[in-house]
Parts: structure tokens; C-alpha cells; sequence
């Protein structure tokens, strides 16, 4: 058995901020202010999770390992939240208990697809450089023994509102993926147009693709589609959004629902849907809402379709779903003090 001196635990992942913030300790070069800034600046250019978190990596004494590493105790357990799709252990919470090699070189690259090379702090693209091949420190580890273990995901929210979903008898859950990604109001359109479309007339394409874990669930969508005529959909992951200069009010969730809402045909009598795309924290952007609504007859004024347009080109939308309906196509439940990505529930009903 272990003693207190023995175990050390950590969980990765949590709150409405990630570990990833809760754990910070810049490399000395860095300040707390210019590592938040680089972050800042990279998520406004649409840099994914997976980027942000090994650009983290890179600027952190405590993670990719470092936490571990610097322990006293040689038996540490790490029980994990993941907000990371796939639940990558190299990136949950920027992984403090576990090493996955140096991040100079995969950093450098980021900065470089984004063409941020000249607007990071020249001691730290330096610092970078000087590292880039470095050696590993794998061997650091051999003495300890590291069990990371996930106890909450995306996977198992998703499993869990499916089974709560089957006992209201009320509709049919169907998990599309839980590694949905893209660009918030490209995803709420394709969304749409995926749903509203026959099953037959369904093609495997890239803009599908993204839609389900794979091949074979799409192939099972459309058998499920076709038995049934009042269903949820389910599908978890984390969109992005590219802002433009000036951005509004708002957060990918209402990005991705108010694109959502702007692509229902209302004049097709045939099918219903509802949708809400949220955040598990309870927090969508900075925002206190934590998603949006979206559903049919939502937006069918031409002055209200034009407003919403702007919004959304504005990334605007907490703005335009605030002055709407009395604020009520806004899903706010505040502080969830957890995190497994967005979800985005869909219930369907088709009259034929």
C-alpha cells in the first residue's frame, strides 16, 4: 500500500480553464503575461488544441512530464479529465505527468504555419533553436513508475446523455463522433445540410467525413436514419474559429449554432430540428453562456436573417442571440468546474 509520501495525484484537464492554465510556471525567459499572450495570439489565428498545448509545452517547467519529473515520490498516479480529442495523453492539460520527447522543433513549425515567427518574443525563438535537438530525458523517468489514468471524457458525457436520452423513451440516441473539428460556422451549416439530406443520397466526402468516427458509423447513420423518425444525434469535439480584425461577442458554440440556425430550411414542412452546441465547462468564449440553440423557425424575418448574417461575419453572435427572443436561444448554466470539450445534441423529427 502507499503511503501519502508515495502517491502523488494530479488531475488534468479540469475546471472551465483546463489544467493547462491552472498549472502555469513560465520558462525564465518568459513572463506569465507574454506566455498568455502568445497563446492569445495563436488561438485568434484558429491554432487547434494539439497546437496550443505543445506550444504550452515548449514555455512551461511543469508540463510535458516536467511535473513528474521534478516529483519526489517515485509511484504517481494521475487520475485525468480529458478535454483533448482523442484523448491524447501528450496532450491533456499539456501533459505534466507525461513526457512525449522535445517540442522546440514541432513549436517552431507551429509559429511558422501561422506565420507568427516575428510577433513571439525573439529570446524565446531563440531559446527554441538552441533546443531543437536536443537530447530526451526518457531516461529521467526510468526510476519512477507514472500511471496515467482517464476517468472522465468526452466519450463517456456523450455515452452518458445517450443513455439518459434512452430512458426518457422520448427520442433515439445515435453517437455521430466525439472528434468532431473544423471551423465553427462551416461545421453548423454542413451540420444542417448533413441532417436535412436523405440518406440515399448521402456520399462519403470530406465534408461528411468530419461528421463520424468513421466510415462504418456513417454507413450505420444511414440505416438508423432510415428506421427511424424521431432521433437525437450526438457528436463531441472542439470547433475553432478564425477571428477577424475587430471581433465582436461570442464563442464557437454560438458561432456553430447561430450558422446552424441561418441554414434551416423553414419552409420545409417535413423535418424538425433542434440543436444545442455547448461547452461542458458551462463557459463558450468569453461569454456567460455556454453554447447556443438552434431550430426550426428560429430566424425567418429578412431583417433578422440580414442581423444575424452580420453578426456571425462580425463574430458577433452572443451579441445577436442576447438581443433575440429575450436572450433565451442562449443556453446558460455557468461554472461547470469540469471540461470534456463542446457537445452538441440534435433532436430530429421527420414527418414522413
Amino acid at each position: 500500500m502507499l503511503s501519502c509520501l508515495e502517491l502523488v495525484i494530479f488531475c488534468g484537464g479540469v475546471r472551465a480553464c483546463g489544467g493547462s492554465a491552472l498549472l502555469p510556471l513560465p520558462i525564465d525567459i518568459l513572463s506569465l503575461e507574454e506566455k498568455y499572450q502568445i497563446i492569445k495570439l495563436l488561438q485568434s489565428k484558429g491554432a487547434n488544441i494539439q497546437e496550443l498545448n505543445t506550444v504550452r509545452q515548449s514555455m512551461s517547467q511543469l508540463k510535458n512530464g516536467e511535473l513528474a519529473r521534478i516529483a519526489k515520490s517515485t509511484t504517481i498516479i494521475s487520475f485525468i479529465l480529458s478535454d483533448v480529442i482523442g484523448d491524447p495523453l501528450e496532450f491533456i492539460a499539456s501533459a505534466p505527468t507525461f513526457y512525449s520527447g522535445n517540442k522546440s522543433h514541432q513549436t517552431l513549425e507551429i509559429f511558422k504555419n501561422y506565420n507568427l515567427l516575428d510577433s513571439i518574443p525573439t529570446q524565446f525563438i531563440q531559446n527554441l533553436k538552441e533546443h531543437e535537438n536536443q537530447n530526451d530525458k526518457q531516461m529521467l523517468f526510468s526510476t519512477k513508475q507514472i500511471h496515467n489514468i482517464i476517468v472522465g471524457s468526452n466519450r463517456i458525457a456523450l455515452e452518458a446523455a445517450a443513455h439518459l436520452c434512452k430512458q426518457s423513451n422520448i427520442c433515439i440516441p445515435f453517437i455521430m463522433t466525439t472528434c468532431l473539428q473544423g471551423e465553427a460556422r462551416e461545421i453548423g451549416r454542413h451540420l444542417i445540410e448533413l441532417i436535412t439530406t436523405e440518406p440515399s443520397e448521402l456520399i462519403y466526402t470530406n465534408d461528411i467525413a468530419c461528421f463520424f468516427t468513421d466510415k462504418s458509423t456513417f454507413e450505420r447513420y444511414q440505416v438508423f436514419v432510415k428506421e427511424n423518425k424521431r432521433y437525437c444525434l450526438l457528436l463531441g469535439g472542439e470547433t475553432t474559429v478564425v477571428l477577424k480584425d475587430n471581433p465582436g461577442k461570442g464563442g464557437r458554440c454560438q458561432e456553430l449554432a447561430l450558422s446552424a440556425a441561418l441554414t434551416i430550411d423553414n419552409q420545409n414542412k417535413n423535418i424538425s430540428v433542434l440543436l444545442l452546441a455547448a461547452g461542458t465547462d458551462g463557459i463558450d468564449g468569453p461569454t456567460d453562456a455556454a453554447g447556443a440553440f438552434a431550430f426550426t423557425g428560429m430566424i425567418t424575418d429578412q431583417n433578422d436573417i440580414q442581423r444575424a448574417r452580420n453578426a456571425l461575419d462580425k463574430h458577433d453572435a452572443y451579441t445577436y442571440l442576447n438581443e433575440t427572443n429575450n436572450g433565451e436561444n442562449l443556453f446558460k448554466i455557468g461554472h461547470t468546474n469540469t471540461n470534456v470539450m463542446d457537445i452538441i445534441l440534435v433532436l430530429v423529427d421527420r414527418k414522413e
